[in-house]
């Protein structure tokens, strides 16, 4: 189930509840490309970019967001990561002219879906929507059509982003999150953990693979369940009910999937 248009239509949400860094300096942009999975070039004051933290086995640590602010950049993550995101971005700064900061809590970031307001274009659900980094309240957002943090954390689920203690644990590869598609570029330079990421993606196929997980009844974190195409799996967090007698969550699968295939879920219903 896919999340639609029309439920996020002109909608906006409120997500000042993020770990927030500032990165300055004539360095900056080299120095970040050589940290995260996309390309840090491409973003701009109309463009952020999704992007993963891996270590040098190419296991993801992170999930970050990178937007341009002026002369520096932005970089959010989980507020739960906060020390340990500073502290991963702060490693290898060494001999590079910029300067990392922490920002968290002095602005506030919005992200909505109505092309005539102004925003960088941002991919954080599968609809493409529309970063906003403010101070004030703006009086274009009705909070007739704010997004409430349950209904946000739904459609986060619909769009398979991982989160960090459940997806993210620091062993997982960006291809089995599924998050390859759109959070890392194959064509750019070097950066922590890329030979085995495209080592992966020349051999075509993960050993498992994030998949959402559609049943009639609760489903709690760490459950076992096995469905005759996707083999073997187990749930990564516990179940949210959408619906009356209808939840969702997410889960590994244990069949070998081709790694081209993710831009379509794979619907699971339990029995």
């Amino acid at each position: 189930m896919n999340v639609t248009e029309e439920e996020i239509n002109r909608r906006w949400v409120d997500l000042s509840d993020r770990a927030v860094f500032r990165l300055t300096g004539p360095d900056s942009v080299r120095y970040l490309n050589g940290q995260v999975t996309n390309d840090v070039t491409k973003v701009d004051e109309t463009n952020s970019l999704p992007a993963c933290l891996c270590n040098a086995k190419g296991k993801v640590q992170a999930l970050v967001w990178i937007s341009k602010e002026g002369n520096s950049l932005l970089i959010d993550g989980e507020l739960s990561q906060r020390d340990e995101l500073f502290a991963r971005l702060d490693r290898y700064l060494i001999a590079d002219d910029c300067e990392l900061s922490d920002e968290t809590g002095k602005l506030r970031l919005i992200h909505h879906f109505d092309g005539g307001i102004s925003g960088a274009r941002s991919r954080r659900l599968t609809i493409r929507g529309y970063d906003r980094w403010i101070t004030v309240d703006s009086g274009e957002l009705s909070e007739d059509l704010r997004i409430s943090g349950e209904k946000w954390e739904e459609l986060e689920l619909r769009s398979r982003i991982p989160k960090a203690s459940k997806e993210i644990t620091g062993s997982e590869f960006p291809a089995e999150l599924v998050v390859n598609e759109w959070a890392v570029d194959f064509q750019k330079g070097c950066y922590l953990g890329q030979e085995v990421i495209s080592r992966i993606k020349s051999v075509g196929r993960v050993k498992r693979q994030l998949s959402l997980i559609f049943a009639d009844a609760f489903i709690s974190q760490e459950a076992t369940m096995r469905n005759e195409e996707l083999g073997e799996g187990v749930a990564t967090r516990d179940s949210k009910e959408i619906s009356r007698g209808k939840n969702l969550s997410m889960g590994w699968f244990s069949n070998q999937i081709a790694e081209g295939q993710p831009t379509v879920f794979q619907q699971v219903r339990l029995d």
